[in-house]
């Protein structure tokens, strides 16, 4: 397995990997129906823009296995301040076939590298507060709840709940 920062031309790749991570991860969390018509095409201009650099202090990773993309991570400044972060783990996805594997592990040490060099000694990052696998893999990670973070958003009439975990000192 290897990281590398990811480049435009990843950007397909990198939606792909996010519709399908969503929509083994999330079934039953999000509404079907929004899952089912998740568009990696639409997706991938966003995922562009920040392998070209034009989100400052954004960074995007990509992990690959023999040559295929598996995972991705974007992470830089941390975007709500009142929590007292100042790096944030964006998103870091993978393909479902790659879970379970260390891949996750390896990939967030590198996450941890990029922030440190972008200056961060710290970083949140908000999970689904039902996604329990993930809240798991933080927690293997070093990574605490952090009190008083429950917020939610919807989609499609779903009231969706998130909660922070965080990481103070990255190592």
């Amino acid at each position: 397995m290897i990281v590398r920062s990811a480049r435009p031309a990843d950007a397909l790749v990198v939606a792909q990997i996010r519709v399908a991570s969503w929509r083994a991860t999330y079934r039953g969390v999000v509404p079907d129906s929004y899952l089912d018509v998740m568009s990696a095409e639409e997706n991938a201009p966003q995922w562009a823009a920040a392998a070209r650099g034009e989100q400052p202090g954004m960074r995007l990773l990509m992990c690959e296995d023999e040559g295929s993309a598996i995972g991705f991570a974007a992470f830089g400044a941390a975007r709500l301040p009142q929590f007292g972060y100042t790096g944030e783990l964006y998103a870091i996805y993978f393909l479902p076939d790659a879970v379970g594997k260390g891949n996750g592990s390896a990939l967030m040490a590198e996450v941890v590298r990029g922030l440190e060099a972008l200056g961060h000694g710290d970083m949140i990052l908000w999970v689904m507060e039902d996604n329990s696998r993930g809240r798991r893999f933080y927690e293997r990670a070093g990574m605490t709840l952090v009190e008083g973070s429950r917020q939610s958003f919807e989609i499609e009439g779903r009231t969706i709940w998130e909660v922070a975990y965080g990481m103070r000192p990255l190592h």
